[in-house]
């Protein structure tokens, strides 16, 4: 079809055959290479831009060809430096099937560099049938899938903002609700989530690109300071630059760190990228891409909603049930005054207490708003915590 396009590398007998085929309309490549049991191919895709390098491996059986092919991978993957390399095939040494039923093994897979993973975090792998083929088709996708909005999470980074405390006090304070004490907190709650959302994207979001615009103007400065000297305003402004791109940078770091969780690096420990690439694997981790539902393979969003919905709703029924009776059986009581011990309301020193045990970072609900922010504000929340 001439929609598509193909390059490949021949076969030696019966076996080491390569083909890569692409969509022209999707996939545009300028360059193929065929090396010893590897095609490349680099290119990138048409709608986004994104730019690639791709290996098609057919690995040896022979553990000293399978040595040189593994050394010529790794010195020229290394020598791509950032690129967003795929490495893919039949590496004959890791999904394959033996014929008499008796093994099985999870051998050929996606190998993907971190820059592909932090360009298209959301990933995924599925083996198909393997139909009369002793190796299982495997499908890379990196679709995004839309799950619905996702749920605001508390950032520690807000408390380094200035202003932040006032605008929420303020914010708090403004809050006029009438009911229980449980609804008022949290109608409250979610009138300040809706609040600090939008705070956030005026004062935190597009971190990188702000930190960048930053970087083009001091790089302006310092070109200028080297041909001629720079004025009072001129050199108030590189300060002030230089301030603002070590302020932002610290704010960009503690996002990524809180991000990915990674509760076992200190937090000056600032490698953003690491930070970037630990998130990426956890939401790869955390995506239900494909489940099991009757023997049946369910995918797409709504179909795996649905899915999940029947499920949980056939466990949750309720049925009439013929239930023994109690009655004229006597059972051991309290005295009024342990009954009352039982039931009387906590004290605030209780729930203080209760509340400063817990870690800052976590949420006791959905809503996502963590311990540190009610630590934070404990003053402002407490009248309505209490009632």
């Amino acid at each position: 079809s001439s929609s598509h396009a193909f390059s490949f590398r021949p076969s030696v007998g019966a076996s080491g055959g390569l083909l890569t085929l692409w969509d022209t309309s999707e996939v545009e490549v300028w360059s193929t290479e065929s090396r010893d049991h590897v095609l490349w191919c680099r290119g990138r895709f048409v709608k986004s831009g994104e730019e690639f390098l791709l290996a098609n491996v057919y690995a040896p059986c022979d553990d000293g060809a399978k040595q040189v092919l593994w050394d010529s991978l790794s010195m020229r993957i290394q020598a791509s430096g950032r690129e967003r390399v795929c490495v893919c095939g039949d590496f004959n040494a890791f999904t394959w099937f033996r014929g008499d039923g008796l093994s099985m093994s999870r051998l050929d897979r996606f190998l993907l560099s971190e820059e592909w993973c932090l360009t298209w975090p959301n990933c995924k792998q599925v083996a198909r049938l393997r139909g009369l083929s002793d190796h299982c088709p495997l499908v890379l996708s990196a679709n995004e899938e839309d799950w619905g909005p996702r749920p605001s999470r508390m950032l520690k980074c807000w408390r380094d903002v200035p202003g932040y405390k006032v605008f929420v006090k303020d914010k708090w304070n403004s809050f006029q609700v009438d009911g229980w004490g449980g609804y008022v907190i949290k109608e409250k709650l979610k009138m300040i989530k809706v609040a600090l959302k939008d705070w956030h994207n005026a004062h935190v979001q597009n971190l990188p690109s702000r930190i960048e615009s930053l970087k083009e103007r001091m790089s302006v400065l310092d070109q200028k300071g080297e041909e001629e000297d720079l004025s009072g305003l001129e050199l108030a402004e590189l300060h002030g630059v230089t301030a603002n791109i070590h302020s932002l940078s610290r704010l960009h770091t503690s996002i990524s760190w809180q991000q990915s969780r990674s509760m076992w690096l200190k937090e000056g420990d600032a490698n953003s990228k690491f930070f970037h690439s630990v998130l990426a694997g956890r939401r790869r981790q955390n995506a239900i891409s494909v489940i099991q539902e009757g023997g049946v393979t369910v995918e797409g969003v709504s179909p795996i909603r649905q899915a999940v919905f029947s499920h949980f709703e056939s466990h949750f029924k309720s049925s009439v049930v013929e239930r023994p009776g109690v009655d004229n059986l006597q059972f051991k009581r309290l005295s009024q005054l342990e009954s009352g011990s039982l039931t009387k309301p906590f004290t605030e020193l209780e729930v203080k207490s209760a509340v400063w045990d817990c870690d800052s970072f976590k949420s006791p609900g959905p809503d996502g708003i963590n311990f540190g922010f009610i630590k934070d504000f404990w003053a402002e929340l407490r009248g309505d915590v209490m009632r």
